[in-house]
């Protein structure tokens, strides 16, 4: 993983390197030294820094290796509409790595991941699918879109601290016949966030793997992605059975996504509305297991 020096997210910030040295000292700050004695931050932990302290970021590409990118204004929910229409004509134009590094400086200007998927991805793609009845051309920019979405995601939870072997697991995917990656990918990006380790599972997972993977690793949360028409009604039994297993183990299955409408509440199995939604659940799963 890439690291930078105390001078480099001190000119990120607009600070001294005097003052991210102090911070280390204080402990607010991780360092590795190199063997010259040199101290170097890790990109994970330059990022937990600013997102949990506050940190104004005048400078982003010095923290990530991000092209040229606008000032990103904080976080709200005007603000989420108009940095996605600016995403969209990124995406339009086919310039996955000016979105790319819109998408990461949302992040290091402490953006919450939910907020990030919930509004600027999710307007876009939502106008870039709109393309896809205009013809071949549409296709392709939607297919295009998708990917560079895709890599964006990846390239937040790389940047995400890894959790500590005694977190809360969260595991959850899409059902068979069901191929979109983004929904679940947001999802796992969430949960990551707010320190779970993640297995995602991605598009396609039949119910049988899926119970595979319950039994074997017990989360704490699953989630289960549903973007095809009917695929609640299809799945209704599977799910009662799931949430019903987890109930008994103290966990919960939530659904989520465009087709999950006709899910009803019960015991273990809850229906999710945005990632907000989604996050702040976890946040107090998160709190119940710190205070076991």
């Amino acid at each position: 993983m890439k690291h930078v020096s105390p001078r480099d997210l001190g000119r990120a910030l607009g600070v001294s390197e005097s003052s991210v040295k102090r911070w280390v000292d204080d402990g607010l700050l991780a360092v590795m030294r190199t063997p010259g004695g040199h101290r170097r931050i890790s990109l994970a932990e330059a990022v937990r820094f600013v997102r949990e302290s506050g940190a104004r970021v005048v400078r982003p590409e010095v923290i990530v290796s991000l092209g040229p990118t606008p000032p990103v204004a904080a976080y709200d929910a005007a603000a989420g509409r108009e940095v996605g229409e600016r995403l969209s004509a990124l995406l339009e134009e086919d310039d996955g790595a000016a979105a790319r590094a819109l998408v990461l400086a949302l992040l290091v200007a402490g953006w919450p991941v939910a907020g990030i998927c919930d509004g600027p991805i999710r307007l876009a793609l939502e106008r870039i699918g709109a393309l896809w009845q205009h013809g071949p051309q549409g296709i392709v920019v939607e297919h295009r879109a998708t990917e560079t979405c895709v890599r964006a995601l990846s390239e937040m939870r790389a940047l995400f601290v890894t959790p500590p072997a005694d977190a809360p697991l969260a595991l959850g995917g899409a059902p068979s016949g069901d191929p979109y990656v983004i929904p679940t990918m947001m999802a796992a990006a969430v949960l990551a966030d707010l320190g779970y380790r993640v297995h995602d599972l991605g598009p396609e997972v039949p119910v049988p793997a899926l119970q595979h993977a319950i039994d074997h690793y017990r989360p704490a949360i699953v989630w289960l992605s549903l973007s095809v028409a009917g695929a609640d009604a299809v799945l209704a039994p599977a799910m009662a059975a799931f949430g019903a297993q987890l109930a008994r183990r103290g966990a919960t299955l939530v659904v989520g996504g465009r087709c999950s409408g006709g899910v009803a509440p019960a015991p273990g199995l809850l229906r999710m509305h945005s990632m907000a939604e989604l996050a702040a659940f976890a946040r107090g799963v998160r709190s119940v297991h710190r205070a076991d």
